[in-house]
């Protein structure tokens, strides 16, 4: 079961979507996170000037009924009585309410000790005022305690901002720990789409560059979304298209050259019949236009020769019959065979063979050798060197064949394995048809081997690489 989305489209939004998501949960985090310190700092900031406030009202309030007793001793005066009444209530009252804030909890008792002893003691005054002194004492004792307790606050109210500020530190840093988290979520969600995106089109380059290399017998099956899957079957719709449109060229290929060889043997041998003079006498001009029809048809012949033999070479893969041969020993058999080519242009063929073993085709591989040799043997210039050299590299055997001929120009260097295709200035210094090359590059692949033109001072460098005998191509 394919766990794609229907369309690329779709991934790609729920690509996005997924690495959003680390974000999206770090801006709540940091949402989250900020509310929190706000409260927090709102919370205490207003603890805190509560805290300053009362702590400064109750000594206040405590003077002033200090202040009122001092007044009655001198004045006797019943209503100071109520005034301090009134102002006892209103110290209890904040007292009451500096114990009750979360800040100062620590001093609810204090207080509670403050306010029980300013109980007893004006509940020992008396209408007659004979508790008044033990009144005065109790009060300004805890006017000093009421001090004290004020200093007290304002240490737990640093400590407490003190606190708050590493706390706020430890919330900020787990901010930036998580929203790092977050984007190195965010980047690795990315990093994976974008992978499988690119495995997705990486298919598909794939497929495409398949057939344009011609190897219409892989069958295109494309995995992904179902767009992805239908350029698939498209792709293969178009392989079996172009294998068929193959198969038709190559069958009117060789029905052609079939049909052509029946009048053009004709040709050659009415032409051999003229020049023999079967006919008659002819004069120096008949001769030589007979010469020409003669070399024609010649050429015409080995031009449908090639055509047939690049055409066997794209079935050389599965029809050649493989063997265990020697390299060294083909390259030899074919310096023999152009031993009068070699002698009438007083060439010198340098070099060394090393005696290696390959697995394929011995006329394709004599092929191969007799290709790249004629080559060299036909471009070289007359008293020429040319280098043979043949060595093992890792599991290959490399066959390079040097020559000191005219070379190849940039130009034409990557045209130069193309059938017909013959480099500039040589189509006056040689004669060809401009399938050697190709037949040779086509045998070579066969034998999952590579055939490369090298860069070269002067002259052609063409190099061979075939695997060896138990090398796994």
């Amino acid at each position: 079961m394919s766990f794609y989305p229907r369309s690329l489209l779709r991934l790609v939004l729920l690509g996005n979507l997924l690495m959003m998501l680390p974000l999206l949960a770090a801006i709540v985090y940091a949402a989250i996170t900020v509310e929190r310190i706000s409260k927090q700092s709102e919370l205490m900031a207003g603890e805190a000037n509560r805290a300053g406030q009362l702590s400064w009202e109750l000594p206040e309030e405590l003077r002033l009924m200090e202040r009122i007793l001092r007044q009655y001793v001198v004045l006797h005066d019943a209503s100071l009585l109520d005034d301090y009444a009134t102002a006892r209530r209103e110290w209890r009252r904040r007292a009451a309410t500096f114990a009750d804030i979360p800040l100062t909890s620590s001093l609810r008792e204090k207080i509670g000790g403050l306010l029980s002893l300013e109980d007893a003691a004006y509940r020992k005054l008396g209408d007659s005022g004979d508790g008044l002194p033990e009144l005065q004492e109790t009060v300004a004792a805890l006017l000093e305690r009421s001090v004290a307790m004020a200093d007290e606050a304002a240490r737990i109210v640093d400590a407490e901002r003190t606190s708050f500020r590493a706390r706020a530190a430890e919330l900020r840093e787990r901010l930036m720990i998580g929203i790092a988290l977050a984007l190195a979520a965010a980047l690795l969600l990315l990093l994976l789409g974008r992978r499988l995106v690119a495995r997705l089109f990486s298919s598909v380059e794939n497929a495409v560059q398949v057939l344009g290399e011609g190897h219409l017998d892989r069958k295109v099956a494309l995995q992904g979304p179902d767009d992805v899957k239908r350029i698939g079957e498209r792709l293969e719709w178009l392989r079996c298209r172009l294998r068929d449109l193959e198969e038709q060229r190559t069958r009117v290929l060789r029905h052609i050259s079939h049909e052509l060889k029946t009048p053009l043997a004709a040709l050659r041998e009415g032409s051999s019949l003229l020049s023999d003079q079967v006919a008659g006498s002819l004069t120096a001009q008949q001769n030589r236009i007979v010469g020409i029809m003669h070399g024609n048809a010649i050429r015409l012949q080995t031009l449908i020769d090639g055509l047939l033999r690049l055409q066997r070479t794209e079935y050389a893969l599965e029809r050649f019959e493989r063997l265990q041969l020697r390299f060294d020993e083909i390259v030899q058999q074919v310096l023999a065979t152009f031993q009068l080519a070699v002698r009438d242009k007083q060439l010198r063929i340098m070099g060394t063979l090393a005696p290696l073993t390959v697995t394929g085709g011995r006329e394709e591989i004599t092929t191969i050798v007799s290709n790249l040799v004629a080559n060299a043997i036909k471009y070289s210039p007359a008293g020429g060197t040319i280098r043979l050299t043949l060595s093992g590299v890792g599991d290959q055997a490399v066959f390079d064949v040097v020559d000191q001929g005219p070379g190849i120009p940039k130009d034409d260097q990557a045209k130069i394995f193309e059938p017909f295709f013959r480099a500039r200035g040589t189509e006056k210094s040689a004669t060809g048809t401009g399938l050697g090359l190709a037949i040779a590059s086509e045998f070579v692949h066969a034998h999952h081997g590579h055939l490369a033109l090298i860069e070269s001072a002067t002259g052609a460098h063409f190099q061979v690489r075939i695997p060896l005998t138990g090398a796994h191509p």
